[in-house]
């Protein structure tokens, strides 16, 4: 078995939880393809049998989030589950100061993870130690925000709902603290869903506990990326393990445009998920497939 299984992961599940049912129901081995904060729902995607392979595939396509966040409060987690550090009040605070704050966040930005992360620190992960007392600090890093949309706007409780596009490592719980600096009141989230990863969607994962998953075949990752085809001659090449030139490939599908970093090749009897190198001029096999 090789597929993926789209997960609708409730509140105060465990990402890791959700990989243990996986596998006990499917008899294979069974990863994720990045977590979900317990503290957050929705979309969560795991990887089946040698699918586990295609991890960093996965992890590198677009999200998207609904998230409410709450002005005026700031949290040590950033989000509800935290403590209280300070409370604020959110006068000034209106819709088109925001709706410039939000633009402001559009393309490449550097972003500081929160304390409070699976992020690893010398091989331990950030909420551990910041749990235990330690002061952890994080190195800011870049981060792209593909689009930020207002669905409700500011209320009179100072809650604005968004939905945000992001791309990998990108943190909603920072994007409120970012927010709350900004204007000087504090913000944490109040809630958060992924609802899209790539073109899988959360309207069609199955819950944790349903008695059968839906797989979705790699051929549905594979629409995913920029799709080639290899000559008989380059195809074996590639399943043994060695780079092609990326000039004699055959492109078939154009996939997500963003993602340059990785391709999806096929031959008359394989599927193989592939990166670029050389400037893009070599096609170096990832992880190759055979075809059922």
């Amino acid at each position: 078995m090789n597929a993926l299984v789209l997960i609708n992961k409730p509140v105060g599940l465990r990402s890791t939880k959700c990989v243990s049912i996986a596998k006990k129901k499917l008899g294979v081995k069974v990863g994720h393809a990045g977590t979900l904060d317990s503290t957050a729902s929705g979309l969560l995607i795991l990887l089946a049998g040698n699918a586990t392979r295609l991890c960093e595939f996965v992890m590198s396509l677009p999200k998207v989030y609904r998230t409410v966040i709450q002005f005026g409060t700031e949290t040590d987690t950033y989000d509800y589950s935290g403590n209280v550090i300070r409370e604020s009040s959110t006068a000034n605070l209106n819709m088109r100061t925001l709706n410039d704050a939000l633009f402001s966040f559009s393309g490449i930005r550097l972003q500081c993870p929160p304390a409070v992360s699976a992020i690893k620190i010398d091989g331990k992960p950030a909420h551990k130690l910041a749990r235990s007392g330690v002061d952890v600090k994080i190195d800011a890093r870049p981060v792209y925000f593909r689009s930020i949309r207002v669905i409700s706007p500011l209320n009179d409780e100072g809650s604005i709902e968004l939905e945000v596009s992001c791309g990998r490592g990108t943190y909603i719980r920072s994007l409120a603290h970012d927010l709350g600096v900004m204007f000087g009141c504090g913000a944490y989230v109040k809630s958060l869903e992924r609802i899209s990863l790539g073109r899988f969607y959360l309207e069609d994962a199955n819950a944790p506990n349903d008695d059968e998953y839906n797989l979705v075949s790699l051929y549905e990752l594979a629409k995913n990326f920029p799709r080639i085809h290899l000559s008989p001659r380059d195809s074996k090449t590639f399943i043994n393990g060695m780079a092609v030139l990326s000039r004699h490939a055959e492109y078939t599908s154009e996939g997500i445009t963003e993602l340059n970093d990785y391709v999806c090749v096929e031959g008359d009897d394989f599927l193989g998920f592939g990166s670029y190198a050389g400037g893009g001029e070599y096609i170096c096999p990832a992880v190759i497939v055979p075809k059922d």
